[in-house]
This record gives structure tokens, C-alpha cells and sequence, in this order.
């Protein structure tokens, strides 16, 4: 009895070790403001959520895995650890003139949304999705997500939903996304150039979000008072939101960003 109570224990132990590294992986199709037909990937053991994108609109995450994910934009890559509730993201929008030297990552806790979920259906790659509502940082989205594959997964920062987001958009188009395929207790790893930013958020300072927004607006300011310096002498215009062409265009704690 002994002994079989211990081939138990190790079956279960390495039963549990492999379900653990198990991971979800989306491929989406994904627009992303002027930057269309890409791909986007979110992958998730549950303990971390990794989401990126592609500019090649024919890989997929096995290809991703042969070009050694040469297509994968750098910038736009985020993580959420589900234990802290914090996503990271990199820093890459810095004044010029900035000497010091600056935290690689940033990150902010991250709320759930306020999301309106309603009664209406219909069938994305076989499951049953439901439609839900939210506003988020001057943007207002509509998500498709299924309750049916037992996990959180949310692309970039649409957190909040009991469920698995499979399909995206904000009212203006200026970010979509589709899932194409799901690939469920996949034993891939995270690809290294994407692990290798966030590797050492631990034990390295971590810029707080805010900073970075403040930084990213003094370059966008910069940039538009150059452009309406070089305007002709005697025309009108109306100042814009800096941040217009960026995923959050306002915040909960700023909401001035028209300043000239």
C-alpha cells in the first residue's frame, strides 16, 4: 500500500508540474492604427500573460518559432502577472534630451474594467461567445469572449472579464483583433526576445506608469508644436489631442492633453 500511495504522489506531481508549464496560445488577425493585416498573440500559463504582435500577416506562432521571431515588434509587448495584478510594458517613448539613465520596463497595477456584459451570442472557432461593453482611456470597446475554456486571457489591458477574449475593436477601428486559431496545453515556451525584457523586473527599478506617460506626452508635445511652429504665418487650427494617435488617449488622472 505504501508503495502504491508513492507511485501516486510522483504521478501526481509530475502530473502537476506539466500542467503547470501547459500554456494557452491566440493568434489574431490585428489591426493596430495605420498598421494593418498583422498578427497578435497573447500566451498564458495563468500565472503570466504575454501579448505581442506580428507585421507578417502570414505566421503563425510555429512560424514565429522558425524566423526565430524576427517580425515581432519590440515595443508594443506587455505582461501581466496574474499574482500582483500588474502589467509591465516596455519604455521606449523618452525625451532626447533625457540623460539619465531610465528603467527598461514600466508597469502599473492593473483594475479590472468596467465592462457591461450582455445576453447576445454567437460562435467564435466553436465556442460560445458573449458580447461585452467598456470604456477605457478615451477609447470605447466591444469584445466577443467565451466562458468556456476555464481561464482569464485578455489581449494588452482588457482585463476583467470571466472568460477568454477571442475578438476586440474600439468604436474607431484603431484596434482590432480576430481569433484565427487557439492552441490549448501547448508546451511551447515564451520566445526568449520576448522574455528578455521582462526578465528583470524584479531586480532592476521598474518606471511607474504615470512617469512614463509623462514622458511619452513631452515628446508628443514636442512633436506638435514643431508641426504647428512650421504652419504658415495667419492659419487657424485646433490643437489636437496629443495622444490621439496612441491606445490611451486619456487618463483617469489627466485630462488635459491639448495643451499647444
Amino acid at each position: 500500500m505504501a508503495i502504491k500511495n508513492i507511485l501516486t504522489f510522483f504521478l501526481l506531481l509530475i502530473f502537476g508540474v506539466v500542467s503547470s508549464q501547459s500554456k494557452t496560445i491566440i493568434e489574431y488577425d490585428y489591426n493596430f492604427a495605420h498598421m494593418q493585416n498583422m498578427k497578435s498573440f497573447v500566451i498564458s500559463d495563468q500565472k503570466n500573460s504575454y501579448s505581442f504582435f506580428a507585421s507578417d500577416p502570414s505566421v503563425n506562432y510555429k512560424k514565429l518559432k522558425e524566423t526565430e521571431f524576427t517580425s515581432v515588434n519590440q515595443y508594443y509587448v506587455y505582461n501581466y502577472d496574474y499574482a500582483n495584478e500588474n502589467i509591465y510594458q516596455r519604455v521606449f517613448i523618452v525625451p532626447r534630451q533625457l540623460k539619465q539613465p531610465i528603467p527598461k520596463v514600466a508597469s502599473e497595477k492593473l483594475e479590472n474594467l468596467d465592462w457591461k456584459i450582455t445576453g447576445q451570442a454567437k460562435q467564435i472557432l466553436g465556442y460560445k461567445a458573449f458580447l461585452a461593453t467598456t470604456s477605457f482611456r478615451g477609447r470605447d470597446y466591444t469584445v466577443w469572449f467565451t466562458k468556456e475554456l476555464n481561464a482569464e486571457i485578455f489581449p494588452w489591458k482588457l482585463k476583467g472579464l470571466p472568460g477568454v477574449i477571442l475578438e476586440f475593436e474600439d468604436k474607431d477601428g484603431f484596434i482590432k483583433g480576430i481569433a484565427k486559431t487557439i492552441s490549448l496545453n501547448s508546451q511551447d515556451e515564451v520566445p526568449n526576445k520576448i522574455l528578455s525584457i521582462f526578465e528583470k523586473k524584479s531586480s532592476e527599478q521598474v518606471m511607474p506608469f504615470k512617469k512614463l506617460v509623462q514622458l511619452e506626452n513631452e515628446v508628443l508635445q514636442e512633436d506638435m508644436n514643431k508641426s504647428i511652429a512650421a504652419l504658415p504665418a495667419g492659419v487657424e487650427y485646433e490643437v489636437p489631442n496629443i495622444r490621439e494617435m496612441s491606445l490611451e488617449r486619456s487618463f483617469e488622472w489627466q485630462t488635459d492633453t491639448k495643451k499647444p
